[in-house]
């Protein structure tokens, strides 16, 4: 023991060295550690509140429509969930010298220069011809840019629809179209119904 004691003695200055040392490299390796556990931490919190961002923002996408069975349009609509501010529709002049019908054309044209809001669910349709579009053998895909403000932040989705190749169509009809067509169907009915009173009442007199 004695032996021990005059050992530390003797080197009690040294020790005091290597423990300290000690300590300080197992400190700076605590703070290392806190340091990078933060920074993950931190980016983390970073990518959450960017995936937030980007699920709560407007969302434009483009359809093609068919209405009433004869004007041919995009419909670009908001799916995203809050409002679409500033939207300007921006086409390739490409696709736009390919339209045929020139008021349609000019429209298209136009477009570049307004300006317009897209509610959450609600839409904006632009037509680009009527039944003549689909036969118009030198026409070209859809192509353009939409731009668009979310919530401070600039957006923009890129148009390319080839109308040889898109497979869904809407077809919407007009509230004139549904009446007219139920009209139609009433009429029919009653057409049937009366045919089938007069075959009856024949052979009712026939029988007398």
């Amino acid at each position: 023991m004695e032996m021990i004691m005059c050992f530390l003695d003797e080197h009690s200055s040294a020790l005091t060295v290597i423990v300290t040392a000690i300590y300080t490299l197992t400190t700076i390796a605590i703070l290392l550690a806190n340091r990078k556990s933060a920074k993950a931490a931190k980016e983390q919190v970073l990518e959450m509140q960017r995936q937030f961002a980007e699920n709560c923002r407007a969302r434009i996408e483009v359809e093609v429509i068919f209405e009433r069975r004869c004007f041919y349009g995009l419909r670009f609509v908001n799916n995203g969930m809050l409002t679409a501010q500033n939207v300007r529709i921006s086409f390739e002049q490409s696709f736009i010298d390919s339209i045929e019908e020139s008021s349609f054309a000019g429209n298209l044209a136009k477009q570049k220069d307004k300006t317009c809001i897209i509610g959450t669910d609600q839409h904006y349709d632009i037509f680009i011809g009527t039944s003549k579009y689909r036969q118009n053998p030198n026409k070209v895909p859809a192509q353009g840019t939409v731009y668009y403000n979310s919530n401070g932040t600039e957006y923009n989705t890129v148009i390319y629809v080839d109308m040889e190749n898109y497979a869904t169509f809407y077809s919407i009809t007009s509230e004139e179209e549904d009446i007219r067509n139920e009209t139609k169907a009433q009429t029919s009915a009653l057409i049937n119904i009366d045919n089938s009173i007069c075959k009856l009442i024949e052979e009712i007199q026939k029988g007398q």
